[in-house]
């Protein structure tokens, strides 16, 4: 008995000790900028799309063409939404196309294979960017990482190859790509999903479409084709956005295998997400 009194008025002596540290240590973190609600005055990164009931997204396809330069192939991500409601409001999209693989170097285990009584790679687990494909504009890495990540990412890569490894500099990862897209929805298409008054006959087709010039017909090329990122049908109370996503023929060619998309209210300062939808496109066969 005098055993638990002993130690119930120990609990008791240390419980304001407790508080106070407690307390201590969150102004610290608060003092020195690591509370995680705020980091140098930013929002906190949500990924989650907010659910509006004025728009719905009714059906995501794929199409994988050659490209008419005879140069490179072309991912088709087509996106059929559908507007709730009487009344056009805008919108803003960014669509990424991706060839995604984990980091399991095979050149690397030709002469001593992984061992057998590992079972877990951690280099199966991560996963890497092989090529990436932004509409309506792609993003250099740097801007991503920022200059100071950036760096010291190549400083590593010029260490390896220094040491007689075969390194270069890689993509973000896709999760980092979906990240400062979501943060960053200025650069994103606008677009409008209208009511029942529909578009004027000027906004029913849009696209950055350039044909070929004269010179280029002769010549079979189509230097502008690469460029094409976007078309964009609309009518009453719907709307079909197709992305074009270019990729060129290269040793060992890949085509794109997942496929991200965003789309933002433009006019909301804050929870602007309203459509997060990532998909595994694998292996997908040519259609023409």
């Amino acid at each position: 008995m005098k055993k638990i009194l002993i130690l119930l008025t120990s609990i008791l002596f240390s419980l304001p000790y407790s508080q106070d540290s407690w307390a201590q240590n969150q102004a610290g973190a608060e003092g020195t900028g690591q509370n995680t609600a705020s980091v140098n005055n930013k929002e906190p990164y949500y990924p989650l799309a907010y659910y509006d009931p004025r728009l719905r997204l009714k059906k995501v396809s794929f199409v994988r063409r050659h490209a008419d330069t005879g140069k490179g192939e072309l991912l088709d991500v087509q996106i059929e939404l559908e507007s709730r409601t009487n009344k056009p409001h805008n919108y803003s999209i960014y669509v990424i196309a991706v060839n995604e693989r984990d980091a399991q170097n095979d050149d690397e285990r030709k002469l001593v294979p992984y061992p057998s009584w590992r079972p877990w790679n951690p280099q199966a687990d991560k996963r890497i960017v092989t090529f990436s494909n932004i509409m309506p504009v792609n993003v250099e890495p740097k801007e991503i990482w920022g200059e100071e990540a950036y760096n010291k990412k190549q400083a590593e890569v010029d260490k390896m190859i220094l040491r007689g490894f075969e390194a270069e500099m890689g993509e973000p990862n896709f999760d980092e790509y979906m990240r400062y897209l979501t943060e960053n929805p200025a650069k994103a298409l606008p677009f409008t999903l209208y009511g029942e008054e529909g578009p004027a006959k000027d906004k029913i087709l849009v696209h950055n479409y350039t044909n070929q010039t004269p010179e280029e017909k002769k010549a079979f090329r189509h230097e502008t084709l690469k460029d094409h990122s976007y078309t964009l049908y609309s009518n009453k109370y719907q709307s079909t956005i197709i992305t074009h996503h270019y990729t060129q023929y290269r040793p060992n060619f890949k085509t794109f295998n997942k496929v991200g998309i965003l789309i933002f209210d433009p006019n909301k300062e804050k929870n602007n997400l309203l459509v997060r939808r990532i998909i595994d496109v694998g292996d997908l066969k040519m259609t023409y």
